[in-house]
């Protein structure tokens, strides 16, 4: 059995996104809003939304994701006000998709995607060596490797 938790590189990643979209807001909001208290109210509230997302809800959410990888299926917990588990077999995945960013290593952007009978199972914000080691044993166990890699 094997524990993976996101890349907590990810969390600083999103904070400098989340940053940058509100700059560019706030810009927007000066250029088009001529009413100064109106303006000031849009800044209070963009800066309290920002702050509440970047230091408590992802921290939050960041620290309730874990993913558990056993010998016949793999299982997923999160959430921060209600807790989900979610589990596949490797035999039930129809197939799989991986998402990669291109500076992935550095930003924790890798996601997995798990398509099964009915639904699908994503694993977010992994490690590059994390998720290329979770295909690995999903393909490997399920016996659906890659028929092209030699």
């Amino acid at each position: 059995m094997k524990h993976y938790v996101p890349d907590r590189r990810c969390l600083s990643t999103l904070r400098l996104m989340i940053t940058a979209v509100v700059v560019i807001l706030l810009s927007a909001a000066r250029y088009f809003i001529p009413f100064d208290k109106l303006f000031i109210m849009i800044v209070i509230a963009l800066i309290t939304i920002a702050c509440m997302e970047m230091f408590v809800h992802l921290p939050l959410y960041f620290s309730s994701i874990s993913y558990t990888a056993t010998k016949t299926e793999i299982i997923k917990s999160s959430g921060v006000f209600i807790k989900v588990h979610q589990s596949i077999r490797y035999s039930s995945i129809q197939y799989t998709t991986l998402i990669k960013s291109p500076f992935s290593q550095y930003t924790g952007f890798n996601f997995i995607i798990f398509f099964v009978y009915g639904g699908q199972l994503r694993l977010l914000f992994l490690k590059r060596s994390d998720a290329d080691e979770i295909i690995k044993l999903s393909g490997s166990i399920s016996g659906k490797e890659d028929d092209n890699a030699l």
